[in-house]
């Protein structure tokens, strides 16, 4: 595949789903139920019909948002603190790919999403219980 714009793409990232992340990012999109979930689909969308696992992965952190606004309000403090993880990881993810860093830092990069995610629900819990 030649370069593009950005440099060669890592491994089966589109440029296009990294530009689509872009604008859910300045979109706000994270708390907008539809946005969100175009988003997840279209993630999804990716690692099934193209087989791009970093979009497979992408789309755990993103569905662990959903289901918590599923149970209930979020705090504006548990909001705050997630759009403080979510935004700032999806920036490191998209960089990683225009950047054409290997595949392995990615997923390094989404494990981090997912256990800062992880951690900021699971501290909401341990608050709501005290």
């Amino acid at each position: 595949m030649p370069p593009g714009p950005h440099g060669r793409h890592n491994g089966r990232v589109r440029l296009a789903l990294v530009d689509e992340l872009e604008e859910f990012i300045r979109a706000g999109g994270l708390w907008d139920e539809a946005q969100l979930n175009a988003l997840i689909a279209l993630l999804q969308a990716d690692a099934t019909e193209r087989g791009d696992t970093i979009a497979g992965l992408l789309t755990q952190p993103l569905r662990s948002i959903g289901l918590r606004a599923q149970l209930g309000d979020i705090p504006r403090r548990v909001a705050s603190d997630v759009e403080g993880i979510v935004y700032p990881r999806l920036w490191k993810i998209m960089e990683g790919v225009r950047d054409d860093m290997p595949d392995g830092e990615l997923r390094v990069r989404i494990e981090v999403f997912n256990r800062r995610l992880a951690r900021c629900f699971a501290d909401e819990q341990l608050a709501a219980g005290r």
